[in-house]
């Protein structure tokens, strides 16, 4: 058992039922009475073990974790990352996390001016937040992409190979750096060098393992690798191509390589059940040597593939997504917006046939923006949340989908609360706002489906970062169980909003623009 004793900060809640017709209504009632919180918390102790390995933590990007999230959290240590010689901190990113280290990134300084920065990382401490490696090496055009966990396999001489746990960083390149040592340095070089470098420089995009091969996607076509998805064995050799443009490495061919800008604006890859699926905005233009009639090499929308032969499971489905997608068994979650209209609606699609869609909602209202973070799988639900900006209760709606038939949403207004969606073109989320599109990298909503209360009792979380601070949230209600000010929880107000939460067995650990804090009871 923890026992823990801390003051509480309670947040009143709006909760309703809502229909699916002509929109969804958030219908005013009355603010739940707060929470009675006793002055001692106690807790059975957590047993969820499960790595925060990537974007929305597993490959399913789920944004749920089997760890435990609990009330009243206090930090318990704080990191802001420390530059080398002739070097400087450009901003924090975020981190993912195991029950064996922290892998902090951050921004360094870039290698020319007008440059985005320099992808850096470092690993810390769980129980005191030290340093214990950091890897900054000199790059260019950093776009804050999330690291991701990759067990592969090093020669160490002979043929013979090593079993070896990395984080890899798909940023201005991609590179894979051993947990455990971090760089290597070569006949007292001074050049960080990764364990295996995947791409020399200029790829951007998400990443993930599927537990056998690394997935890698670019989304911008510069001077590295083609646009779009590979794969990778634990040895670092390519495996597949899926949905690439490109033409350096080779002569380049008109009209075929006539578009001089090739890039994806979103990129969200998941995979599950053997599958992996991308949602993707594609954006090709031609500047020189132009063919109108010329057809693009792919068009916006859904696609599928099997993990191992990259045989295409259905036809490109065309859509617009709205947000990153999460993905269950053959179950594939998003958010979809009408071209026409503009209206947004929350999405269930069929990822075993034809990519069709199972339950559309009714439209969002249109007083209402939503956010790219994926729905939110946990407890049987897809939670997504909507920023209000009109009516009697504007702040944060979150709305509760039954995940296997959709249906009528569970609805919570947390009145006043601001900036849980994050629209990437509304927000300074990180030092280097000119990165493009670094809003759709950030998330503000982790799960935690091993919480139990003091009775031993399964009650699966939510922790939820916002303007006003951290809310953990009771995911069958949607009732608003602690909160506190960012000010209260880690002593100050500077930095920007807490953001990127992640929970790793009974810890949580946010960022701000300059620090990382992990938190618990």
């Amino acid at each position: 058992m923890t026992r823990s004793i801390r003051a509480v900060v309670s947040l009143g809640s709006t909760v309703g039922l809502v229909a699916c017709g002509g929109g969804i209504p958030v219908e005013p009632s009355p603010s739940n009475p707060s929470p009675v919180v006793s002055e001692a918390a106690v807790v059975p102790a957590c047993t969820g073990t499960s790595a925060w390995s990537t974007l929305g933590h597993d490959a399913r990007r789920s944004s749920a974790s089997d760890g435990c999230a609990w009330y009243p959290l206090r930090k318990l240590w704080e990191y802001a990352p420390v530059a080398g010689v002739d070097r400087s901190v450009q901003g924090m990113e975020r981190a993912i996390a195991d029950t064996a280290g922290v892998y902090v990134t951050w921004n360094s300084n870039p290698t020319h001016v007008g440059s985005a920065g320099s992808p850096a990382i470092d690993k810390v401490a769980v129980d005191t937040g030290v340093r214990v490696w950091s890897v900054d090496r000199l790059l260019n055009d950093n776009r804050g992409h999330w690291p991701s966990f990759f067990t592969y396999e090093k020669n160490i001489g002979g043929n013979v190979y090593e079993t070896r746990q990395g984080v890899l960083r798909n940023d201005d390149g991609a590179r894979l750096w051993s947990q455990q040592f971090g760089a290597n340095y070569y006949s007292g070089g001074t050049i960080p060098y990764a364990e295996y470098e995947l791409s020399g420089n200029d790829s951007w995009g998400q990443s993930l393992s599927d537990g056998t091969r690394l997935w890698l996607n670019n989304q911008y076509h510069l001077h590295g690798p083609k646009l779009g998805l590979r794969s990778f064995d634990k040895r670092g050799v390519p495996l597949l191509e899926l949905n690439t443009y490109g033409y350096y490495g080779g002569t380049r061919v008109f009209p075929l390589h006539q578009w001089d800008t090739a890039e994806d604006r979103l990129g969200s890859i998941a995979t599950d059940n053997g599958f992996i699926y991308l949602a993707a905005i594609y954006n090709f233009q031609c500047s020189t040597n132009c063919d109108p009639n010329q057809p693009r090499p792919f068009a916006t929308g859904l696609y599928g593939w099997d993990l191992a032969t990259g045989a295409q499971r259905w036809n490109p489905v065309s859509l617009e997504p709205a947000s990153h997608i999460s993905v269950a068994t053959n179950r594939i979650y998003l958010l979809e917006r009408d071209l026409a209209t503009g209206a947004v609606t929350f999405n269930i699609r069929n990822g075993g046939y034809n990519g069709a869609s199972l339950y559309r909602s009714a439209p969002f209202p249109s007083s209402q923006i939503t956010g790219y973070q994926a729905p939110v799988l946990v407890g049987g639900r897809a939670i997504v949340a909507a920023q209000e900006s009109s009516g009697a209760n504007p702040g944060t709606v979150l709305y509760s989908f039954d995940a296997l038939s959709g249906g009528t949403p569970l609805t919570m207004t947390l009145p006043g609360v601001y900036d849980v969606i994050v629209p990437w073109y509304g927000r300074d989320l990180l030092d280097f706002s000119t990165t493009p599109y670094a809003g759709k990298r950030t998330t503000s909503i982790a799960a935690a489906s091993g919480t139990k209360d003091a009775s031993g009792n399964s009650v699966p979380t939510l922790v939820i970062a916002s303007r006003t601070g951290l809310h953990v949230i009771a995911v069958s209600t949607l009732t608003t169980l602690w909160s506190a000010t960012k000010q209260a929880l880690v002593g100050t107000s500077e930095g920007g909003a807490l953001r990127d939460p992640i929970i790793v067995k009974d810890r949580v650990y946010v960022a701000d623009r300059n620090k990382l804090y992990a938190l618990g009871l």
